[in-house]
């Protein structure tokens, strides 16, 4: 039982002293602990409930006792002081009704003080906190003085040092106390720290304490007076507010320990959800879960109940922003069994926070990609991500997904590219069709539980891999011309050059070693994922320079058939031929481009350590730390994953699951080393195909076999000197189809002719601020542009561009060459300052056309083809450049650019890239890299009229994003 009771009226006689009074009263009292037999009489009803021996906070002990008469006065007095044996404890509190009169005086001078002490709570309060006064507004609030001398129990209060108690302090410490409420100053794992000291009892502090276990039964076990007096603190403005006033109706309908799953349902019900006759029956249900006595009608219950909710909402939101699962996880678990049993679920499906709301922006999401509509694809993905929930990992690769969905519509909306040579087609491969098999292998891995969108995924998934079959079946036909004519591959990189034309600039560099990484079966939409993750650490370059003028990734052509063996030994031999790992490790120190310096290849079995501390093994430790030393690794992760699992939920691939890739990467920075990330050949997912039979031939792969009997539309004939296997100049049938195989199953494969197993991908890195080799120019985002959320608009002007991707990939140079900048004579004040601009060379003229008569696939893989009538991203700078407004703009800036075709193609560089690092963009525009933040900053100035961010500076301060759509919004193009 309690120990604090109730003070009774004072006609019916002395009050009912509680425990805590008698204690801290007999505290305040030091003499009385002085180890002297004493007897204190205190002026009280006779009754005490409590049990009779006390401790007060300072460690006194006394006997508490009750007289109701004179004779039991005595009693109590002789007995104590005049026992035979010593009195333990040594202080007697003797509780009496009885007047000074009554009693002998020669037995009241033998008691503390020599009368019956009268107690005023109030003074024992002001002696317990050591305060100097009382505030005016506490003695007001008769139920709290013994209820704060009960609650200091035997710790006391803390020393106010003379000072004056408030209310509001002296309450918030006896609520706290009471019900154990922490203060939420939060420590690093955000976790409440609990104090009973002042600051406002706010609607977080609420919350936490109804989550904490047996908490909101710590205020219905109070006594009625206080029960309400501190419910009533709670819900004043000052405090808790509404929270505390639906939440102490929660605990005495006793819901307290649900308040705030049952706020995160209301902030649905009353906050988020549209009015109709099913919202109203559910806010009735969730009404009476308050109790009988509601703490409110109608209206005001309403604007309750609103408030409430908003404040629950942000406090469960915040503990799931936290990464505090161990509390939002039940609270939300039991919210969305409240919505059953409300019948909310409508309402539930409007939550930012509740799994039914996340669930109806995924179906809103499925129907907006079904329907096409790009901005509401848009809206659908933003409505996403700012759920609460869509921090989780799970949660994330859905929305992936979705976004997926949204760029291979933006693909399918483009007009559909013509591969008209093998390198347009390896071409296209890694600027546009890698891309779009990263997306759709972000669809095929993970799919959906949501019909909406799973009908969406495959609708989108059949409609892609039909644009990609023909695709694919172009390229296979030029490719079969093209390698049974022997065709001199000419500019296009292929294996046996790319030691020559890639690594020779780099050694031919002072000081600069190379650090060449070959990811066994890395395809274009896996070096499409890397590439994305490596540009936060790594500048990326294209390390060549040709026709086209315009820095882009690169591919490099394959040997045929499609294979390790093959492949990478005629890479790293610098030849075409077939071989394994010891002819690679023989060959590749001896090709002409180390020009006298060592160089060494290390496989899969080079790379262990010879200890457990160890990265790599001791001879590839050392070469790396050689600072003569070429280094070659190769690294089998996505090779042997292909043999053995698919990869499934999520489809992308992150430098750390490619073994010895990040710590590679990390000896590369550190001993400043070029690093170059290429592979042997791509390869095709195990998505649903199905096993041919090599009807007349030998199976040689999974995707070719010998020459011999009829050749199905899934296969084509393959001969010329490119073709390695089973001789060099041999002839083989292989796969153009992704979906189709000859072998058991697995899940991946390549030896076929598919563009995705022949074009293999290149990454040239540099770390930031490192001088690159001659020749080499730093890359802009190389996404196309469908690839982000904002450029309908640019996929649409796209879309009537020329249809060949070689015409597109020459847009740039054609440009400079119609239209390319005049010499700048010396002295000329240049855009960012009073510095000397540097001159530009004359952009080199594009090749003619052949004549119609070269044959066909020669002329192809040669000819540059003729530009087209329009460029969308200089015809879009035109038209942004005659506004007003661009105007206007143009004359705010301090020093305008003297030569007028700075800004033209500094705009046109950032239209065509989207994401470019400021020092690319300033080569684009013609300025030494020194300047490029000046620029930078310029074009922000420029461009980001009103507020709008329409060139956004990224975190890293080095790279530059444009957001097309609000620059067409915003200058009214």
């Amino acid at each position: 039982m309690s120990d604090t009771v109730t003070t009774a009226p004072a006609a019916v006689g002395p009050a009912r002293l509680s425990a805590g009074t008698v204690r801290q009263y007999a505290a305040a009292r030091s003499r009385l602990g002085d180890g002297t037999p004493r007897v204190l009489l205190l002026r009280a009803a006779p009754s005490w409930d409590a049990p009779a021996v006390q401790r007060t906070a300072g460690g006194l002990q006394v006997r508490v006792a009750v007289a109701p008469s004179v004779l039991a006065v005595h009693e109590q007095i002789l007995g104590h002081l005049d026992a035979a044996e010593p009195a333990d404890p040594k202080v007697l509190v003797v509780l009496t009704d009885r007047e000074d009169t009554d009693l002998d005086p020669g037995l009241l001078a033998r008691v503390y003080g020599g009368r019956i002490r009268s107690v005023d709570n109030w003074e024992v309060v002001q002696e317990a906190f050591d305060a100097r006064g009382l505030d005016a507004r506490l003695r007001g609030e008769k139920w709290a003085a013994e209820a704060l001398l009960d609650a200091a129990a035997t710790r006391g209060w803390p020393s106010l040092g003379r000072g004056l108690l408030s209310r509001d302090e002296a309450l918030t410490r006896l609520a706290r106390r009471r019900l154990r409420i922490g203060r939420h100053d939060t420590g690093p794992l955000g976790r409440p720290a609990a104090h009973d000291d002042g600051d406002r009892i706010d609607p977080v502090a609420l919350f936490q304490w109804t989550l904490t276990p047996g908490g909101p039964d710590l205020l219905r076990a109070l006594r009625g007076p206080e029960r309400a007096g501190l419910a009533r603190f709670l819900s004043e403005p000052e405090q808790g507010g509404s929270t505390g006033r639906i939440i102490t109706a929660l605990v005495d309908a006793e819901h307290g320990p649900d308040a705030a799953a049952y706020a995160v349902v209301c902030a649905a019900l009353w906050g988020h959800a549209e009015a109709d006759h099913d919202l109203y029956r559910a806010r009735g249900r969730a009404e009476r879960w308050l109790g009988e006595t509601p703490p409110a009608q109608g209206d005001a219950l309403d604007r309750l109940l609103t408030s409430f909710g908003q404040s629950g909402e942000a406090y469960v939101r915040g503990l799931v922003d936290r990464g505090e699962h161990r509390l939002a996880d039940p609270v939300l678990t039991r919210a969305a069994q409240l919505v059953t049993q409300f019948g909310a679920h409508a309402a539930a499906s409007a939550s930012p926070l509740l799994e039914a709301g996340l669930d109806a922006r995924f179906t809103a999401a499925g129907h907006a990609v079904s329907g096409g509509d790009a901005e509401k694809v848009t809206a659908a993905i933003t409505a996403l991500t700012e759920h609460a929930l869509a921090s989780d990992g799970a949660a994330q690769a859905r929305i992936e997904r979705v976004r997926m969905a949204a760029r291979l519509q933006r693909w399918l909306k483009a007009r559909p590219a013509t591969i008209a040579s093998v390198a347009d087609g390896i071409s296209y491969q890694i600027r546009e069709l890698g891309w779009a098999d990263r997306a759709l292998e972000h669809l095929e891995a993970g799919g959906d539980t949501n019909t909406a969108l799973s009908d969406a995924y495959s609708r989108i998934g059949h409609q892609v891999r039909e644009r990609r079959r023909k695709l694919g079946r172009a390229f296979s036909e030029r490719l079969a011309v093209w390698t049974s004519d022997g065709t001199d591959p000419r500019s296009m990189l292929t294996v046996e050059s790319f030691l020559n034309r890639i690594v020779t600039p780099v050694v031919q560099s002072p000081g600069r070693r190379v650090l060449l990484l070959l990811v066994d079966g890395m395809s274009a939409a896996i070096a499409a994922d890397l590439g994305e993750e490596l540009r936060g650490q790594w500048a990326e370059f294209d390390p060549l320079t040709d026709a086209t003028g315009q820095p882009v990734r690169r591919a490099v052509a394959a040997a045929l058939p499609t294979l390790t063996t093959i492949s990478r030994t005629s890479l790293f031999a610098g030849t075409l031929m077939k071989g394994d790992q010891n002819d690679e490790k023989r060959l590749f120190p001896l090709h002409p481009c180390w020009n006298g310096a060592p160089a060494a290849v290390f496989h899969k079995d080079d790379l262990r350590g010879p200890d457990t501390g160890s990265p790599f093994s001791t001879a590839l430790s050392e070469a790396l730390s050689n600072e003569r030393t070429h280094v070659a690794v190769v690294l089998n992760t996505v090779d042997d994953r292909l043999g053995k699992e698919q990869k499934l939920g999520d489809g992308a691939w992150t430098a750390k699951e490619i073994g010895g890739l990040e710590p590679l990467l990390r000896a590369a920075r550190a001993n400043d080393m070029t690093v170059l990330i290429t592979s042997d050949h791509g390869h095709v997912v195990e998505r649903r195909g199905r096993k041919l039979d090599a009807v007349g031939g030998t199976v040689g792969s999974a995707r070719h076999r010998t020459p011999g009997g009829p050749v199905a539309a899934d296969e084509i004939e393959l001969s010329g000197p490119r073709v390695v296997w089973p001789e060099p100049g041999a002839r083989i049938v292989a796969l153009r189809d992704h979906d189709a195989r000859y072998t058991a199953l697995k899940a991946g494969y390549h030896g076929g002719a598919t563009l995705a197993e022949f074009s293999i991908p290149l990454l040239a890195l540099l770390p930031f601020g490192a001088e690159p080799p001659a020749g080499w120019r730093e890359l802009g985002d190389p996404a196309p542009v469908w690839w982000e959320e904002d450029t309908e608009a640019a996929v649409e002007l796209e879309a009537e561009a020329a249809p060949t991707h070689a015409a597109a990939a020459a847009r740039p140079q054609r440009r400079q060459s119609k239209k390319s900048a005049p010499a700048v004579p010396e002295g000329v004040i240049g855009l960012f300052g009073e510095e000397e601009m540097v001159p530009q060379p004359p952009a080199p003229q594009a090749p003619a056309a052949p004549s119609q008569q070269t044959t066909t696939d020669q002329a192809k893989e040669t000819a540059t083809p003729s530009a087209p009538a329009t460029d969308p991203a200089m015809a879009l700078v035109e038209r942004l450049m005659s506004t007003e407004l661009y105007q206007a703009q143009l004359g705010l800036l301090a020093r305008p650019p003297r030569d007028k075709t700075i800004l033209p193609r500094a705009l046109t560089a950032l239209v065509e890239a989207g994401t470019l690092s400021m020092t690319a963009l300033a080569e684009r525009a013609g300025q030494p890299a020194t300047r490029a933040p000046g620029f930078a900053a310029t074009l922000a100035q420029l461009l980001n009229y009103d507020g709008a961010q329409i060139l956004e500076i990224l975190p890293d301060n080095r790279t530059l994003r444009l957001h097309r759509a609000q620059l067409i919004e915003q200058f009214g193009l």
